[in-house]
């Protein structure tokens, strides 16, 4: 069962909030502009991303990336395969750096956890069998997240 990249990122949010709350092992007291820094960097992967699927006229749902029509690599796209999950990703980063609470980081690796092996293997094999050659060539091009997860989850 996938949950939607969204409501999984409302999820991990919530739980962090939760964590924050019942549980704040330490105190962070991150400035807010630094937090308003990090939210403006997770932006600056989901938005560019975005809209680059609409320029190339292809889906940007996760639950059906067997319609995906093109395979786009330009942009965001040539530093990481997944910019709208390093995109949420840093947008809850900064989420838990407002909450304060070093638990909250919890919810940062239970959300790559799930959105990794749940979402994005899936979305793999779909554009595989969709794309062929080109997409494994992109898969060993560019890594997965920003700086590991080159080639595909197979395994």
């Amino acid at each position: 069962m996938r949950i939607p990249p969204l409501a999984l990122l409302a999820l991990c949010a919530a739980l962090a909030a939760a964590l924050a709350s019942f549980l704040p092992l330490m105190h962070l007291g991150v400035p807010g502009w630094v937090v308003l820094l990090v939210a403006g960097a997770g932006a600056l992967f989901l938005l560019p991303a975005v809209t680059s699927f609409a320029r190339h006229k292809t889906t940007v749902s996760p639950l059906t990336p067997s319609a995906a029509t093109t395979l786009v690599r330009s942009g965001v796209f040539a530093v990481t395969r997944n910019p709208m999950y390093v995109g949420m990703l840093i947008v809850l980063l900064a989420v838990v750096l407002y909450l304060g609470a070093l638990s909250g980081f919890a919810a940062l690796v239970l959300f790559v956890v799930l959105i990794d092996r749940f979402q994005i293997r899936f979305e793999e094999k779909q554009l595989l069998e969709t794309f062929g050659s080109a997409y494994r060539d992109y898969a060993r091009d560019v890594p997965r997240w920003l700086f590991f997860g080159r080639g595909l989850g197979e395994e």
